[in-house]
């Protein structure tokens, strides 16, 4: 019984953390993701208000406001000037895997993400 006890506390904290962890990936992932999610062709103008509003976030990450950049000069396809960060990103081991993930959608953009992608996107925006 105590082993049980054991194993349920252990399980409900690991859980606990990596709540936290998924909360405090950053609300600049989860705000590039949910404008990836609805992209048609390029951002909107209220999505490049968002995305220069990351990029001036001073708590955002440098690979986060790369792909901030990024995005904002999405015309349908990455940039040429963006397509070699956002690859130094999505092979870097340090990058966090959500930023890996934005990375790799927005390299492999043509007009909008595809149906697999828009389903990793989900999950980022949640």
């Amino acid at each position: 019984m105590k082993f049980r006890i054991a194993v349920v506390s252990t399980m409900l904290l690991l859980g606990s953390v990596a709540s936290l962890v998924n909360a405090a990936e950053s609300k600049a992932v989860q705000t590039m993701a949910g404008i990836l999610l609805h992209l048609q062709h390029y951002p909107t103008d209220a999505d490049k208000q968002s995305l220069k509003q990351i990029i001036e976030d001073k708590s955002a990450t440098k690979d986060e406001r790369t792909v901030a950049q990024a995005l904002i000069n999405v015309q349908h396809m990455v940039a040429a000037a963006d397509k070699p960060k956002l690859e130094a990103i999505a092979k870097n081991d340090k990058a966090t895997s959500p930023v890996k993930t934005l990375a790799e959608i927005i390299l492999k953009l043509n007009h909008m993400p595809s149906e697999s992608d828009k389903g990793k996107l989900k999950a980022l925006a949640s």
